[in-house]
């Protein structure tokens, strides 16, 4: 008897990759409409950017190794938008040009593309642009002629720089408006949030990261708070700052780079909240996000045993299906 074996999962749920990558886009498009409401052209420039040279790149990137080219299937142009969310207005075009082209060539393609990448793809790009160009990826509104209405501080630089009575002067509930400094998409907190139940309700992704990443910043922004609350600042404020909601539903949710099994989502989760809140405290990092989430992709593959082994839902025979 000759057994067929073929690749995980047996038993097709339904889902494809188009249909995957639009709930991904949508649940991006409050974020994208309050990008385009408070910086315009800048965010729209930013934006259209990196949507058309990730496009570009996968197709380059994939003809180069001969493998089959999709463009229609949304994930260029998804990792496209989702890069652009974390980009300041003012980024210039060829910081732009060389993260999109990372992101795709190094942070998924040379792994073998959709689905085989260890790392966060987008994650890898902007990792690269911090530790190279940590300047370009600062800030300046005054570039752009804006007045905003709130404190052109980043929020987390401010805490880095004056402590945490500093942070008095930023209001939760504008935090969560999206009135903040940061990146075009990323400062979005309440239109991100509405984004990630969207992505909830579909079951696109599981509430294990998301619910634990906030749970581990909380706690351990919470326990950094009792330690000195003239350094440290309240768990909240940290909740509602940087990349955090993003990194929540968007980044660290990425289903190559994080856990399948239940016990090890929330492992992931708390460890991505936790690491984010140490390297916003211990070290020189502002957002310490980015460099949480890749370092907990790299236990992605113990924290797979966690949940003992994957069922195989059906074995396929010649002629026959047995489950």
């Amino acid at each position: 008897m000759k057994l067929l074996v073929s690749n995980p999962p047996h038993w097709h749920s339904g889902l494809s990759e188009k249909k995957i990558y639009r709930d991904f886009i949508l649940g991006l498009i409050p974020a994208l409409i309050h990008a385009l409401y408070f910086f315009g052209m800048h965010a729209a420039r930013v934006i259209a950017l990196c949507v058309a040279i990730a496009v570009l790149s996968e197709i380059g990137v994939r003809k180069l190794f001969r493998k089959k080219v999709d463009p229609y299937n949304g994930s260029a142009v998804y990792t496209g938008i989702l890069f652009a969310m974390l980009l300041p207005p003012t980024s210039p075009y060829w910081l732009v040009m060389i993260g999109v082209f990372i992101t795709i060539f190094i942070g998924r393609e040379i792994f073998g593309g959709v689905g085989s990448n260890p790392f966060s793809p987008v994650l890898v790009g902007m990792a690269v642009l911090e530790l190279s160009w940590p300047t370009y990826l600062n800030v300046n509104l005054t570039s752009v002629n804006y007045n905003l209405g709130f404190d052109c501080h980043s929020p987390l630089t401010a805490l880095k720089a004056a402590g945490a009575d500093y942070t008095s002067k930023f209001s939760l509930i504008e935090l969560s408006l999206g009135n903040q400094v940061g990146g075009i998409g990323s400062v979005a907190i309440l239109f991100l949030l509405i984004g990630g139940i969207y992505l909830l309700i579909r079951k696109v992704i599981h509430w294990e990261i998301p619910l634990f990443f906030a749970f581990g910043v909380v706690c351990t922004a919470a326990i950094f708070r009792a330690i000195n609350p003239n350094v440290f600042a309240c768990p909240w404020f940290h909740l509602l700052t940087g990349n955090v909601v993003i990194g929540m539903f968007f980044l660290s949710t990425d289903y190559s780079s994080s856990p399948f099994s239940n016990p090890g989502k929330i492992i992931f989760g708390f460890g991505c909240g936790f690491l984010t809140v140490i390297f916003r405290a211990l070290s020189v990092h502002e957002d310490g996000v980015i460099y949480a989430i890749l370092i907990m992709n790299l236990f992605t593959p113990m924290l797979d045993k966690t949940g003992g082994k994957p069922r195989a839902l059906s074995v396929v025979f010649p002629g026959r299906l047995k489950k």
